[in-house]
């Protein structure tokens, strides 16, 4: 099971496809094991293998999966389609729902913390949002996957507070039975470090595979999400 989960690779460039408030508060809880929405609470399943503990965090989808990113350059069918709602638990501990529909446009971020472009994405992102470039309405939100302990930078969420990300973060988590990581695959992603935007209303406007530089970035949610 480790092998298989570590060979997803990290893509960059173009040959690969004051700290913000989280995309949503800590979900109060329904009746036991669920959030006010009747939803089940994820757990971390309990045969996922020790070293991968520091990183791995309870996630579930809600919702259906999104198809495989098909690259750059290529007609994505996940555009136009209704995003998933993502269950997780921040890196602060508390239970998160991430959800347009209840947040507002989305630009979800998925990070391996042994990835070299990942590394040199998020002082781009750092910087915009230092530069007041990030359009206010739009929630960013990081997703660290791709666990590797032996690799560099583990565990990832402190890389991720070495590293200055100040916006919300959510560890993925590990589908032991299928092999794969949940919200990874969920939102059908491809290389690292991969982006989603997802408007208001809950629909998937672009995704991409690699680095951008800020003015890339910049125009990407411009385009691709309404403006509030």
């Amino acid at each position: 099971m480790v092998a298989a989960l570590a060979i997803t690779a990290c893509g960059g460039g173009d040959d690969e496809p004051v700290a913000d408030e989280p995309a949503t508060t800590e979900q109060p809880e329904g009746p036991p094991g669920t959030n006010e929405f009747g939803e089940t609470l994820p757990t971390i399943a309990p045969d996922v293998p020790e070293e991968f503990l520091e990183g791995v965090g309870p996630a579930s989808i809600v919702g259906s999966p999104l198809p495989a990113f098909p690259g750059d350059g290529v007609t994505d069918p996940a555009v136009g389609l209704t995003a998933p709602v993502l269950l997780g638990q921040a890196t602060g501990g508390q239970r998160v729902r991430v959800d347009a529909t209840v947040a507002g446009p989305l630009w979800v971020v998925f990070l391996a913390h042994w990835c070299p472009h990942c590394n040199d994405e998020i002082p781009v992102i750092n910087q915009m949002r230092d530069d007041g470039r990030i359009p206010a309405d739009v929630t960013v939100i990081g997703i660290s996957t791709a666990y590797s302990p032996e690799r560099p930078n583990w565990p990832p969420d402190e890389w991720l507070n070495e590293m200055g990300w100040t916006f919300p973060a959510i560890n993925d988590g590990i589908d032991t039975e299928n092999e794969a990581y949940i919200a990874a695959s969920g939102f059908g992603i491809g290389g690292f470090p991969f982006s989603m935007l997802v408007d208001g209303d809950g629909t998937v406007t672009a995704r991409w595979s690699g680095g951008r530089t800020a003015a890339e970035l910049e125009q990407l949610l411009n385009d691709n999400l309404t403006a509030s």
